[in-house]
């Protein structure tokens, strides 16, 4: 699945790019991704499509701490919520940003089973709200991948 998420990301400059669910399917099957590799990525795809509706509170202060609900912890994982509190922490990401990885994470049919995956998704989530994805961002999650994508 970490595979079709960098294949978005090197063949479409954003999301407003991306064909429709059926060209897009047919371009990842002719790229020889598996059917339910597919399948599942574009599902997730035309979800990011639809706007995030989410009230954000002005009054956060800077020594502020975002308190992680348990079925966050389940579902996104604890190594993946630290990783996302150290980019926030690091001025990687904003607040807001983060919001947008937790709210979209949660809707996956499926938990993030490790770390690789939890930074695909990341960039894959940044990329499809037209988020700027600086050097050093980009750096930090890509650390771990050396050739392990094949796209």
């Amino acid at each position: 699945m970490v595979d079709i998420f960098f294949y978005l990301l090197e063949n479409y400059p954003g999301i407003a790019q991306c064909p429709d669910a059926i060209t897009l399917a047919r371009r990842m099957a002719y790229e020889g991704f598996e059917e339910h590799e597919v399948q599942a990525a574009v599902a997730w795809v035309e979800q990011l499509r639809e706007p995030l509706v989410i009230e954000y509170f002005s009054t956060a202060h800077a020594h502020s701490t975002r308190v992680f609900h348990n079925l966050e912890w389940l579902h996104i994982g604890e190594e993946n919520l630290k990783l996302l509190s150290s980019l926030e922490h690091a001025h990687s990401i904003s607040a807001q940003q983060r919001e947008h990885v937790i709210e979209r994470c949660m809707v996956l049919p499926f938990g993030i089973i490790n770390t690789e995956t939890f930074k695909a998704l990341v960039l894959t989530i940044l990329w499809a709200d037209n988020q700027t994805i600086d050097d050093a961002l980009l750096h930090a999650l890509m650390d771990d991948f050396g050739s392990t994508v094949s796209h």
